[in-house]
């Protein structure tokens, strides 16, 4: 009798890889131009974070358990409220689960529209699968309440069970109310009639922030001016003061081309890799290979003279050190040339994160190296 078990331990990128998956993103080599208000925002125009405490009911046994002291005691509550004394003590929930309530609310939404919410669980339920929202009020950090929502839960999941047996597809403890919630009050946003305006960069850049000035000057001549690498100051003209809304409408769309910093970006987990327009690499040589220890376990039976069999375990170790070749790649100054440059090296994009970070640390790579 013979049985025959054989471990492979690879070490090393090109082995320890089962399946990489790979997105090689090459970024074309100038930026197209981009409209203000796609890359900026006008100071004073922000939107609100809500948040509220609420109760999901109705739902089939997967509410929050007896455990959940919170949500017994919420519902005393809400009882105790429409005339109903009851003791929390005597209270066996299954079909109501607490939860947390949250949206954004933007700027100059008027009180009586509705906005998106999301329903989060907040105690020990197994699904909110056809829950109702009970009315919830949703305040602000200021501590102000702005909406109120209220209406069926939408899940994204499905979650079952039968004695030992589950079933269970995507998230079933959180879930969306779209246009949910109703505003009650408006975000507070500054105030436009002083004669100034300011527009803040998503991605603070010297350049862009510069350029973005001179695209509004080309517009208003001798109107904006760059604070500092994200704030360009706008002084409205007098002309055109008693008509914000139609500056700051010529204004926002005025375009120009973002200047952003050479970045190569490596995800390790999943192999992909980011490449940007400005990535420089000075000409290098690079050799890459890898050790594969092969690990060969054969258990043997063995009849000694007493008549029992005994198993001998016999282990090979073979080490395999493939050849590598030195490889000479060349300067390049744009992505498609990297691309090009990567491609000719005939490796995994998992090798390639390796060989981005050996290259960096040989001060060849002269872009920021973001892994994540």
């Amino acid at each position: 009798m013979r049985i025959d078990e054989e471990k492979k331990y690879k070490i090393g990128w090109l082995e320890i890889v089962a399946a990489v998956s790979v997105v090689l993103i090459v970024l074309a080599s100038k930026a197209n131009a981009a409209r203000i208000k796609d890359v900026a925002t006008l100071e004073g125009v922000s939107e609100q974070q809500l948040v509220g405490y609420g109760l999901v009911v109705g739902l089939a046994g997967t509410g929050d358990g007896a455990s959940t002291q919170f949500t017994v005691q919420s519902v005393a509550n809400m009882l105790q409220k429409m005339g109903i004394v009851v003791n929390p003590n005597d209270l066996r929930l299954r079909n109501v689960a607490a939860v947390m309530v949250t949206a954004n609310l933007p700027a100059f939404v008027k009180p009586g529209k509705k906005i998106d919410v999301t329903i989060s669980s907040l105690g020990d339920a197994r699904s909110l699968e056809g829950g109702t929202l009970l009315m919830t009020p949703l305040q602000g950090s200021d501590g102000e309440y702005y909406a109120q929502a209220q209406g069926a839960v939408n899940l994204g999941g499905i979650s079952a069970r039968s004695g030992r047996n589950s079933f269970k597809k995507g998230h079933a403890l959180s879930g969306t109310l779209p246009n949910g919630a109703v505003v009650y009050k408006e975000v507070a946003s500054a105030d436009f009639r002083t004669g100034t305006l300011r527009w803040v960069l998503s991605s603070p850049d010297f350049t862009s922030v510069a350029a973005m000035a001179n695209a509004i000057n080309q517009i208003f001549p001798n109107a904006a001016i760059a604070e500092d690498a994200s704030t360009v100051l706008v002084n409205v003209p007098e002309a055109l003061r008693n008509d914000y809304i139609s500056f700051i409408a010529r204004a926002e769309n005025a375009e120009f081309t973002p200047n952003a910093n050479a970045r190569v970006v490596l995800n390790e987990k999943t192999g992909t890799v980011v490449s940007g327009a400005n990535v420089q690499i000075d000409e290098i040589a690079v050799s890459h290979g890898s050790i594969t220890v092969q690990i060969a376990n054969t258990q043997t039976a063995v009849t000694p003279l007493m008549g029992q069999v005994a198993i001998m375990n016999n282990q090979q170790i073979n080490v395999q050190e493939p050849r590598t070749e030195t490889r000479v790649i060349p300067a390049v100054n744009n992505a498609g040339q990297l691309a090009q440059a990567l491609n000719s090296l005939g490796v995994s994009p998992t090798d390639i994160i390796s060989i981005f970070q050996a290259i960096k640390k040989a001060g060849a790579l002269h872009a920021e190296l973001v892994v994540m």
